[in-house]
């Protein structure tokens, strides 16, 4: 089965922390529009991210897998879901 993404290997950057243990990321091919509200900004749950790679500025790889709408109706799956489909890659 092939995982369906709704970002693949994009580069984003950290730009500010939100409350709620949520960081706010910018995708960096929309950085230009972003402010005029056309482009991507994403709420990235602070503990997925790597500690090192949550300073303001930093740039990582991140892909976000679409959830499976199937199991919406699962608590335990909403609960822990959202481990699973963000996926952190750093520079090599």
């Amino acid at each position: 089965m092939q995982k369906q993404f709704l970002l693949e290997r994009e580069t984003v950057r950290v730009i500010f922390h939100l409350n709620e243990a949520y960081t706010r990321v910018v995708w960096q091919r929309s950085e230009n529009t972003v402010w005029g509200g056309n482009g991507w900004m994403f709420d990235v749950p602070t503990d997925v991210i790597p500690f090192d790679l949550r300073v303001i500025g930093s740039c990582f790889l991140l892909s976000i897998k679409k959830f499976d709408f199937d199991n919406l109706g699962n608590i335990e799956y909403i609960r822990t879901g959202y481990v699973d489909i963000f996926d952190i890659e750093r520079f090599k």
